[in-house]
């Protein structure tokens, strides 16, 4: 990937490009992403898991959809127990549920497989909904981050970042760290909650970045040594481009070579929304492609 070659926003489409996801492979880069049509959120039928490659971000090829109509927000994947996994979500009837496919070659996908179901009852989750899930894997050990949405507690619905960990190869046994309250809540900057986490490794500890604010969406950082017990918040300041004027989010964060990437969702003055990248030395101050 020729960075000097590309511009802002990387990928655009007729459809709406939203929550992408990156798997680096042998023969290229493999994009995830929800493919979403028609300007109604409330029909199955607009949404999809779809899937491009390319090798460049100047060329993708292959655009399907791998999923049936009514599953959106591919998270990340990973390797596990000889096979690609990954995780996204029902989409939108109610209750909205958290699942996941397998593949061998990251090319046929599986049915979506139900899982970490009770996270629908949490008490601070009372929208009947579970989005957004982010596999980490730490050994054998497999961490799952989510969205609930509280409509209870706040003047409007609030997305609240829960977690939970399973050492179950089934992937149906879970533990969830987060029954009585969310790891990520409200705050000054996004008193609406949070969503779209991605998670990686850097050095010794695990940075997470994710999207702060519904209405005012923007990027926010914690870090953590173990998955579980996280702090040291920060704010992620991007200098604003076209293409994400109104506002962005969704990030996902891989490396290459001797720099992080991220791929962003960004929405345009017309509503619409499109993928950029940024590039960052340490993983906490970003810079974008020039537009």
């Amino acid at each position: 990937m020729d960075l000097k070659k590309l511009s802002n926003p990387i990928w655009k489409r007729s459809d709406n490009l939203r929550d992408p996801s990156v798997w680096k492979s042998a023969d290229g880069y493999h994009l995830f992403y929800s493919r979403y049509s028609n300007n109604d959120w409330t029909k199955p039928e607009n949404w999809s898991i779809a899937h491009v490659i390319t090798k460049d971000f100047v060329t993708f090829e292959e655009d399907r959809d791998i999923s049936a109509k009514g599953f959106a927000s591919p998270g990340d994947v990973i390797r596990w127990k000889g096979k690609y996994i990954l995780p996204y979500q029902s989409y939108p009837e109610v209750p909205t549920m958290l699942c996941y496919s397998t593949s061998d070659d990251l090319e046929n996908w599986s049915k979506p497989v139900f899982f970490l179901e009770e996270a629908v009852h949490l008490p601070w989750n009372q929208a009947n909904r579970v989005i957004d899930p982010t596999f980490v894997t730490e050994g054998e050990r497999l961490h799952c981050f989510f969205v609930g949405t509280d409509r209870v507690h706040y003047a409007s619905a609030t997305n609240l970042v829960g977690h939970a960990y399973t050492d179950d190869p089934e992937l149906k046994e879970w533990t969830i760290t987060t029954v009585d309250s969310p790891l990520i809540g409200t705050c000054e900057d996004g008193p609406d909650g949070a969503e779209n986490v991605t998670v990686f490794r850097n050095n010794n500890e695990w940075v997470m970045i994710y999207s702060e604010g519904l209405k005012s969406q923007h990027l926010a950082y914690i870090t953590s040594k173990d998955l579980i017990h996280w702090g040291n918040k920060g704010k992620i300041t991007i200098p604003e481009q076209s293409w994400m004027s109104t506002r962005y989010g969704a990030p996902y964060v891989w490396k290459e070579d001797e720099y992080w990437v991220m791929i962003l969702m960004g929405e345009d003055r017309n509503s619409h929304t499109t993928f950029g990248l940024l590039t960052s030395k340490d993983g906490i101050i970003w810079e974008a492609l020039s537009e």
